[in-house]
């Protein structure tokens, strides 16, 4: 049956939307799908990895929900983590042809197109214009949002269903669907939302609660009288949903797996700045003053993610001020502003300079939106800007010229950057995977640790394209396990830092994950030389990899002494490698201005590869430096569980102790888990006649 006009212009629509999304993003990877993929970061793998999970546990009749091949052997609760089942058993049949690589970049070229297509159906709806539509639909799909996190989360990106749900829940306002259809066809759309990412259907019940809310508020009597029976349905969606999604829910509150805390809301937060100045993902973003300010924005850039555009802002200005008695009006650039206000997020960020308090401070202790990052809110923002533009395109009484004025302007600010440095990272896997040598070098299910650990290497990916053959004391799942954060080896492998006596600090993990081989590209081992020249075995070497095998004997002489054992002594020995560098320093009278971890371990204080970073604070949780009143901090990073003993000898011999730091030390924090910096405050003279911690010796 041919498609009525209307639905072949919506057809059209999403054939344009992808054939740019092809054309900007796809000709790098188009040729070779399987060797190189979209994103810039290791961050994609993990997407991969889930492409490959969920249908490998069903054909193996496993538990989908929980699985021990990550983080082993406890294992790992996938539903706390951007697990996308929806995704993955969409792309079953590429994964299962071509692999989870070329199945992931197919996603990622179908995305924008999906997310482009509903939102021209959306702006279709409210201007009735085809080309103005097309334009709001494309501002939507190639916005400054989707630009930023297609370079690393697949599951930010696959957004389509948000502008559909509007869709659904204009068109019931309208009388144009019944109250049936709209409950099941929302509960399908909501239940799509919940199977791709918990934060997209927590934001989306956020932002589109506020928007109704704002309907009533502007809306006159008979307005109001929709938007009241509109909750009902609403109701009825949701519970369907839930009852659908009822598994999941049920493992997502299940205890027993390790769990952590995402990250930082603060810490990623929309600089103010972002709104008016793009990263490099958008093409005038890599101009050179452009792209240095943006460095300074909060955040990872690839979360960096809050570029609207000024012409965008600048239509949403001129048309609220012509149409500003109109609800419709209102609710749109309300809408817009809240959203925007909400991704500067707790405290606003200025040029990178963190400044007062913002409404977000309050809201963020909701509950379901409390994870939330503020600054991927800029996908609200974005769409009910698309939405202004194409009834701003559409309005009779703006005049041809000022409309293709716009047009070029969006497509000049907004265009994106196709030739962006990373845009593609190529597969380059050793043949132990690429060939299967790992059958011979390992036995079924065992555990070993690949490094590069964690988020800095490949782990997730070579475990998936060995069909999920080996586990691993570790992984990627975007957060990691609070029982494998207070292991001191684990934050030595995940920052490649050097700590005191690495070699019993990683046989003590080792032995109690169960793990018995190091896995490590031959390519990548003499950057790993510091840390594990340690361990005194001399690997194998098989199929590009580094095989370290770990002796019995000192596995057997580490099993069963905790992390908490471990992480004491470690914290205890790197407090008194600062205190006695802080000392030295001081003895030779160098200036305590210019006293740091790196340089106490340039002017030889301090062992080689002790200090990742310049700052008096270092990444890998030192701080040895200048405080006010010309005192001198000497801290680490720990649980304070840990700490406790360091914080008790050092009050009692007067000195100021900070936990959390900036923050004076009071009452001792009960049931923390986190791993945060403690910072003791010494004057010169005090910190020449400190005494060194006593190192607690683990039981074994």
């Amino acid at each position: 049956m041919p498609f009525p006009r209307r639905d072949r212009f919506g057809l059209a629509a999403f054939v344009v939307y992808l054939v740019v999304s092809v054309t900007l993003f796809g000709r790098a990877v188009l040729a070779h799908p399987s060797s190189a993929y979209l994103g810039a970061t290791e961050d994609p793998t993990v997407y991969m990895w889930f492409l490959a999970w969920w249908p490998y546990a069903i054909a193996h009749h496993l538990n989908p929900f929980v699985t021990d091949l990550l983080w082993a052997p406890a294992g790992f609760n996938v539903t706390w983590t951007t697990g996308m089942p929806l995704a993955a058993f969409a792309a079953a049949p590429i994964t299962a042809r071509f692999g989870p690589v070329a199945s992931y970049n197919l996603m990622c070229l179908l995305a924008p197109a999906l997310a482009g297509w509903t939102a021209f159906l959306l702006c279709r709806r409210l201007c009735g214009r085809w080309l103005p539509a097309l334009a709001g639909g494309a501002i939507f799909a190639f916005s400054g949002y989707m630009l930023v996190e297609l370079s690393a989360h697949l599951v930010l990106i696959l957004v389509f269903t948000i502008p559909l749900a509007v869709h659904l829940a204009i068109r019931r306002l309208d009388g144009e669907l019944s109250a049936s259809v709209f409950v099941i066809a929302l509960a399908a759309t909501l239940a799509a939302t919940f199977l791709i990412s918990l934060e997209i259907i927590a934001t989306l019940t956020f932002f589109g609660a506020i928007a109704i809310t704002l309907g009533h508020w502007f809306g006159d009597n008979a307005n109001r009288s929709r938007i009241r029976a509109l909750a009902a349905p609403l109701a009825a969606a949701y519970a369907i949903t839930g009852a659908a999604v009822s598994p999941y829910i049920y493992f997502f509150f299940r205890p027993g797996h390790p769990r952590s805390p995402i990250n930082s809301p603060g810490a990623y937060s929309a600089d103010l700045l972002n709104f008016i100045v793009p990263t490099p993902a958008n093409w005038i973003g890599q101009l050179p003053p452009l792209a240095d300010l943006s460095r300074r924005f909060p955040g990872a850039m690839v979360d960096t993610c809050g570029y609207l555009g000024l012409p965008l802002i600048v239509i949403a200005i001129l048309h609220f001020r012509a149409h500003r008695g109109e609800t419709r009006a209102r609710v749109l650039v309300w809408s817009a502003a809240i959203a925007a206000v909400a991704a500067l997020g707790p405290r606003l960020h200025l040029a990178g300079a963190e400044t007062v308090p913002m409404p977000w401070k309050i809201v963020r202790h909701l509950p379901l939106i409390d994870n939330a990052l503020p600054a991927r809110f800029a996908l609200y923002a974005d769409l009910a800007l698309a939405l202004i533009a194409s009834l701003w395109l559409a309005d009779a009484a703006v005049g041809r010229r000022a409309k293709l004025v716009a047009l070029a302007a969006i497509a000049l600010f907004m265009a994106p950057n196709p030739g962006r440095s990373g845009h593609v990272t190529p597969v380059d896997l050793p043949t132990f995977i690429a060939n299967g040598d790992y059958r011979q070098a390992l036995g079924p299910g065992e555990i070993t640790v690949a490094l590069p650990y964690g988020a800095n290497g490949p782990s997730m990916l070579w475990q998936a394209l060995s069909g999920m053959y080996f586990r691993m004391a570790g992984g990627w799942t975007s957060i990691t396990p609070r029982e494998f954060q207070s292991w001191p080896a684990v934050n030595a492998l995940l920052r490649r830092s050097v700590i005191p006596d690495f070699a019993d600090q990683f046989f003590a993990f080792a032995a109690n994950h169960q793990a018995r081989t190091v896995i490590i590209d031959e390519r990548d081992r003499a950057a790993w030389t510091p840390l594990l020249g340690a361990l005194g075995i001399e690997p194998e070497s098989r199929g590009g990899v580094a095989i370290y095998r770990l002796p019995d004997s000192e596995l057997a002489r580490w099993r069963g002494v905790g992390a908490l054992a471990m992480e004491r002594r470690s914290d205890a020995q790197r407090f008194a490698q600062m205190l006695r560098a802080g000392q030295q320093w001081l003895a030779a009278n160098r200036p305590i201005a210019r006293l740091t971890p790196m340089r106490a371990e340039q002017a030889g204080l301090l062992p080689a590869h002790t200090a990742n970073d310049p700052d008096p604070r270092t990444s890998n949780g030192l701080f040895l430096g200048p405080l006010p009143d010309n005192e001198v901090g000497v801290g680490v990073v720990g649980t304070w569980d840990a700490l406790a003993p360091l914080a008790r000898q050092y009050q009692a011999a007067g000195n100021r102790v900070y936990f959390p730091y900036p923050h004076r030390l009071g009452a001792a924090p009960r049931g923390d888990p986190f791993m945060r910096l403690m910072v003791v405050a010494f004057s010169p003279d005090g910190l020449a006649a400190a005494t060194p911690p006593s190192i607690p010796t683990p039981p074994r």
